[in-house]
């Protein structure tokens, strides 16, 4: 048997090419099965194929599922019936739902054709929760022990159940009317006495979700807990689903690229960078660039309207660029931290005053540092402009810096009253307003000193 280690797209390229069916298979018996993915997704369908009816139905099956969403489709509209239905058997059920929930129609109909009557309604079941929701990326493969189980009837059950189940290393204690009870993991059963019921050793400390719960709330279930897999539930407590670690990492993921997105006024757009195409790239970027240009001209306005004082003092125009500048930072900075602090701490609306006092001391002494570099700054390196103007500006950017924590503070908050996302409510939204926001100040504090 060869060393695959040192494989490449070229070497297996040419070992389908030559039809070297037992290499093939060694390959994909060695080799990390998301490492032969994204090798797929560089060979042509013929190849794809090929692999699919050489290697075993389980290790390409596992295959399928880490191939993006065209490959998939585009494998599945090749497939027979009965390829299609290998597929189904050797999947768990969430990772069928999951690159069903991206496919056309009339790929979902000859999926569903060709699954059986239990795995259609298992499939229709878990297409049918909201998008987003915990429903919506559980799965019904799981090991579920009853209560009165001894310990012996357990270990019967795991070996039964287990070998579909997505994972056995946390099994869920229900009754006889599905309720669940608890959860018991794989370690605390095989160390305990045979004629130990189930009951008796399970945790009762029920960590759970509901159908309905957000996919994001789930994730910080995950963080919170620190659990490897959750028990889902419907409304009336019954066991329905688990959700595993590996769908909340790509929960986690999904949801951290959404809030980028918006962060910086982009729409979020589904697939990489490299995948999407330009007009999606330009359909997620226009629409708040032209919402944008709106406060935009606010504050063009503003240095219009300011055009008497800037004539008497024309050393005023130089330093408008670095405090609109500064003063966008500022807000961005404090709306990155509460962004944070809402997603991963638990932020919310009662913590209104705490954020408002903590971003007004915060501002204090980085407006005050600045206030004093900024004067400095100004009579080294323009001493033309005269004191005057020096602190005039620094006392500016004092106050604007002040503003701008608390406006970049406070308006994810605002955001969560709105329920929008606060991500949303940062970026340039948040250095447009905290633009005009300082421009105000500074002609106001020049208008009132240099009248």
């Amino acid at each position: 048997m060869e060393n695959w280690d040192e494989l490449t797209l070229t070497m297996l390229k040419e070992i389908i090419a030559n039809k070297q069916v037992k290499k093939l298979r060694e390959i994909f018996e060695e080799v990390n099965i998301v490492d032969l993915a994204e090798m797929a997704e560089q060979c042509t369908l013929s190849e794809v194929l090929f692999v699919f009816k050489t290697v075993k139905k389980d290790v390409t099956a596992d295959l399928f599922a880490y191939l993006s969403v065209d490959k998939q489709e585009e494998l599945i509209r090749t497939f027979t019936g009965p390829e299609i239905k290998s597929i189904l058997d050797n999947l768990y059920l969430d990772d069928v739902v999951d690159f069903l929930e991206e496919m056309p129609e009339s790929i979902v109909k000859k999926v569903l054709q060709n699954a059986t009557s239990e795995q259609r309604a298992e499939i229709n079941t878990l297409l049918s929760y909201a998008p987003n929701s915990a429903g919506s990326i559980m799965t019904t493969d799981y090991v579920e022990l009853f209560e009165h189980h001894t310990v012996e009837e357990a270990m019967d059950q795991i070996r039964k159940q287990g070998k579909t189940a997505e994972t056995i290393n946390t099994c869920f204690v229900i009754n006889k009317s599905n309720t669940l009870l608890g959860s018991i993991s794989l370690r605390e059963i095989l160390f305990a006495s045979e004629d130990k019921e189930i009951c008796e050793i399970m945790d009762t400390d029920i960590v759970a979700v509901t159908t309905g719960d957000d996919q994001e709330e789930v994730g910080r279930i995950f963080q919170k807990y620190d659990i490897s897999v959750v028990g889902v539930v419907n409304s009336q407590f019954k066991l329905v689903g688990i959700i595993t670690v590996d769908d909340v990492i790509d929960v986690l993921e999904e949801e951290a690229t959404e809030d980028i997105h918006l962060m910086a006024g982009i729409r979020p757009v589904e697939g990489s960078y490299l995948e999407s195409n330009v007009w999606e790239i330009f359909k997620s970027r226009i629409p708040w660039l032209l919402i944008l240009m709106i406060p935009a001209t606010l504050t063009g306005m503003i240095i219009a309207g300011n055009s008497a004082i800037l004539l008497i003092v024309p050393s005023l125009v130089n330093f408008i660029p670095m405090l609109m500048d500064t003063a966008g930072n500022a807000g961005s900075q404090a709306s990155a931290m509460v962004i944070r602090g809402i997603v991963v701490d638990d932020l919310s609306i009662k913590d209104f005053l705490a954020v408002l006092f903590k971003e007004l001391r915060a501002s204090f002494m980085t407006g005050l540092i600045l206030f004093v570099i900024n004067t400095l700054r100004i009579l080294i390196f323009m001493p033309n402009v005269g004191i005057t103007v020096a602190i005039l500006v620094s006392f500016t950017v004092f106050l604007t810096i002040t503003l701008a924590n608390l406006i970049g503070g406070l308006l994810p908050l605002f955001a969560l009253i709105l329920k929008i996302d606060p991500a949303s409510m940062s970026g340039p939204v948040i250095t447009t307003l905290v633009d005009a926001v300082s421009l105000l100040v500074y002609f106001s504090i020049a208008i009132a000193v240099l009248g």
